[in-house]
């Protein structure tokens, strides 16, 4: 009987070891400050401000304005402002973000994600809940916050999204290559009508990884409003 106790004791040590490191975020060693925050701003140069509350149910982002950017910006400070644009926009789902560019033309991203967050963050986007009920089921993503990986290549020009997956993880599970193929071509797609809803605020001329920097030249919004609370 003794016996039988250690070894449920070790099984239970060994569940909590797997589940500890299937919620572990991954870690790709950034660290960014206040004034890598700072940075970007001043290089995108973009004023937040709250969205009116009396604005159409179902409207949670406005830009308006346009001015031209040509800057480069670090791994920092692309993790300082991911990390902290739930701050400006709540239905942003991702906390915890690393954002590492690499010298290679890769750019790998890391966080923390809230299922009921993630819908809603889609569904703000314009993806029917329908479809996303649909792949969360393909994929037997659980109700619950779990650790994201991506690695990406390619680039974005004249509003055009040219992007590939090299490898994607949800709760340290990397996804099958031929899942990535298959819905590679629905992000890229996502990503153009995401630029298209923002035009003629945004626009991308191009959008590339130099060096170990991301390079962006195009116009940014004056403004952008956004609802500050996702609980209507």
């Amino acid at each position: 009987m003794k016996k039988f106790f250690i070894f449920l004791i070790v099984i239970f040590i060994l569940a909590g070891a797997v589940i500890f490191y299937l919620l572990q975020p991954k870690t790709l060693g950034i660290r960014y400050t206040a004034a890598d925050l700072q940075s970007i701003k001043g290089k995108i140069k973009i004023s937040n401000e709250p969205l009116p509350t009396n604005s159409p149910i179902g409207q949670t982002l406005i830009v308006s304005g346009s001015h031209p950017v040509d800057a480069s910006f670090t791994s920092e400070e692309l993790t300082a402002i991911a990390d902290n644009r739930h701050k400006d926009y709540a239905y942003f789902p991702f906390r915890n973000v690393q954002i590492r560019v690499n010298n290679d033309g890769s750019v790998e991203g890391g966080a923390t994600v809230n299922y009921q967050d993630a819908v809603n963050y889609l569904v703000s986007l314009g993806v029917s809940a329908a479809d996303i009920a649909k792949g969360a089921a393909k994929f037997k993503i659980p109700n619950a916050n779990l650790p994201v990986y991506l690695k990406v290549s390619g680039t974005i020009s004249d509003n055009q999204s040219q992007i590939n997956v090299q490898q994607a993880k949800i709760a340290n599970i990397s996804i099958p290559q031929n899942y990535i193929t298959d819905y590679s071509p629905a992000l890229n797609n996502l990503i153009d009508s995401i630029i298209q809803d923002r035009q003629p605020s945004v626009n991308i001329n191009k959008l590339e990884v130099s060096g170990s920097q991301v390079h962006f030249k195009g116009t940014s919004p004056d403004v952008e409003k956004t609802v500050r609370s996702n609980k209507y």
